[in-house]
């Protein structure tokens, strides 16, 4: 027969087995707890995961709270933030295609155009889905693909990639153009940025062509609209920083866009031309000011004879689209 251990003494087995029932109930309780917060990690783990996930979506209103925005890229440009979604007019359509009817000739070029009134939203589109090739325009999206993507790693943008994108669009640079492109990964770098941006119809130039990058005029007031509102997946900082860019162009390169703008006032632009077979193409995207009127205006265009015909044709183009906005308010 085998004995208890000393300590148990002359226990009775009643008392022994009250002793027995009472480590179980600890045992299970301890187990119970256990069982509870594996229960409870899990759920946590499943909430972080699906908060990640968000994070990272490239589709949707703008970017996240927490992530860092463009760092070292301070200093607001004083353009006003809009907060009105554009909102497509026929008439304004209708007046602007009769308007750009005046500057354009049978036997010339092919042009679309669009302008966004950022106070109130009104939106004036001309051939609108028509694809062209971004040319030179194209900086202005490798920009903002750049800011993005080092947005969302919460990383800084080296002074190095900040010289590169000020030649680029100060200057019109093509190698600092190419360099940029490489680091934002070429065209499939360029074509995740633009699902956040939402320019759903660009289409980036392969390998290193990123001048054959193929875009509408749909598109390019997208990527304004990403420059100049809250509805962004680009910070304020970001934003900050590419218009500061944008408007501090060469004098040699304010021939497009800023023509419709009113004498003295700032203006944020990126324009380029290319040609293209025996033809050129030439486009202008910016932000002006008009009668107090902050403007989004695109004009794209292709099929010109010379440079300096497709250079008149966007011009002209530019200031009827911003009449045809402002007609019947503007009174300068």
């Amino acid at each position: 027969m085998r004995r208890g251990p000393a300590h148990a003494g002359s226990l009775r087995i009643s008392e022994r087995l009250a002793f027995v029932l009472m480590f179980m109930a600890m045992a299970g309780f301890v187990v119970g707890l256990s069982v509870i917060a594996a229960k409870s990690g899990a759920r946590a783990g499943t909430r972080l995961h699906v908060a990640a996930s968000a994070r990272t979506d490239p589709i949707g209103s703008g970017a996240d709270p927490h992530t860092p925005a463009c760092r070292n890229l301070t200093g607001s440009t004083g353009w006003t933030t809009g907060t009105r979604r554009a909102r497509r007019s026929e008439v304004l359509s209708e007046r602007l295609a009769g308007a750009l009817g005046a500057t354009l000739h049978p036997g010339t070029g092919q042009l679309s155009a669009g302008v966004i009134d950022t106070a109130t939203g009104a939106e004036a589109v001309y051939h609108a889905s028509e694809h062209y090739h971004a040319a030179g325009t194209t900086r202005a999206d490798l920009l903002a693909a750049l800011l993005y993507r080092q947005q969302q790693a919460g990383t800084e943008v080296s002074a190095q990639d900040a010289d590169l994108a000020a030649q680029m669009i100060g200057t019109g640079n093509g190698a600092a153009a190419a360099r940029l492109w490489q680091a934002i990964g070429r065209g499939p770098g360029l074509a995740q940025a633009n699902r956040a941006l939402r320019l759903r119809h660009t289409i980036p130039g392969a390998a290193d062509t990123w001048a054959l990058t193929s875009t509408t005029v749909a598109d390019q007031l997208q990527l304004l609209a990403d420059l100049t509102t809250g509805h962004s997946a680009l910070s304020a900082d970001c934003r900050d920083f590419e218009l500061r860019l944008m408007g501090k162009v060469a004098a040699t390169r304010r021939w497009g866009v800023p023509a419709a703008a009113s004498p003295g006032t700032r203006y944020a632009v990126s324009d380029g031309w290319q040609q293209d077979a025996r033809h050129f193409v030439v486009n202008s995207i910016g932000v002006i000011d008009r009668g107090g009127h902050e403007l989004l205006v695109a004009v794209l265009s292709q099929g010109w004879a010379t440079k300096a015909a497709g250079m008149s044709a966007v011009r002209a183009a530019a200031i009827a689209a911003v009449s045809a906005m402002l007609r019947p308010s503007l009174t300068e």
